[in-house]
């Protein structure tokens, strides 16, 4: 990436929290329907050309499939299929009358995926590569940096559950191994819209059995706070998960400085 001014990026990446922090306040903790789903989108598609002109950032298509099939793509996947199970709950719905529900469900998760993607790996990641440079602590550091706004703005959910602190609290721990997870896959498979998938289908797969029950209770957000322990046990594959991303990181990091040593 040729070195730019990063003061486009920074206040951009501001204004796009403060547009996911405050309409969340304003619009409530549902899933904001279909006006959500295109706001998302164009807020996401705004953000990705902003991106490409200001920093000549290549959101490419090419090498999809080969960054999936990768090491850390499947490590993405191994994420979005415990989430599928870890979350199962009770159904007593059939799939066809659920579909409808499925489908707006996964349209709006992969709008969340696009959304918050652009702010935090598109738009903040590839700000602070450019601000930090591409030396190998360099990436670590914008890696890190860029995935602890993204757990932290996760507390935002205490000013809907406030009894909920050890919940939120694990929740943002795990968000910021996400975002770590998130970050590595997108800078090794040089891939944005990989991450935007991977993301969409992790959120899609946590809040798909919402869908096959005429009953919301035990979906979502508890209503009895978790104790450390279960809070633990909780956020503990995800974290995992963002520890072998990250080792995933450095090896990927340690062979790109060999050659270019060589």
């Amino acid at each position: 990436m040729e070195k730019r001014s990063s003061a486009p990026g920074f206040i951009l990446s501001a204004i796009l929290i403060l547009i996911a922090t405050v309409g969340l306040l304003f619009l409530g903790e549902g899933n904001f329907g279909l006006p959500g789903i295109i706001v998302r989108c164009v807020v996401g598609i705004a953000g990705v050309v902003f991106m490409a002109k200001i920093y000549g950032v290549n959101f490419k298509n090419k090498g999809f499939f080969k960054g999936l099939f990768s090491f850390i793509g499947l490590v993405g996947v191994v994420s979005c299929v415990h989430n599928f199970i870890a979350m199962r709950t009770p159904t007593d719905i059939g799939f066809m009358e659920a579909l409808p529900s499925v489908i707006v469900m996964f349209l709006l998760m992969m709008a969340v995926g696009l959304f918050e993607e652009t702010i935090y790996r598109g738009v903040l990641f590839n700000t602070l590569r450019n601000c930090l440079g591409e030396g190998k602590g360099r990436i670590i550091m914008a890696v890190i940096l860029s995935s602890i706004p993204f757990g932290l703005t996760h507390f935002i959910n205490l000013i809907f559950y406030p009894n909920l602190v050890v919940t939120t609290t694990s929740q943002v721990i795990y968000a910021i191994a996400g975002g770590i997870l998130y970050a590595s896959i997108y800078y090794i498979t040089d891939n944005f819209w990989l991450v935007v998938v991977l993301h969409g289908l992790y959120d899609f797969f946590a809040g798909v059995w919402a869908c096959f029950a005429t009953q919301a209770e035990g979906i979502g957000m508890p209503t009895v706070d978790a104790t450390i322990m279960q809070a633990a046990k909780e956020a503990a594959p995800d974290c995992v998960i963002g520890v072998i991303a990250f080792i995933a990181l450095i090896v990927v990091l340690n062979k790109r400085q060999t050659e270019r040593e060589d």
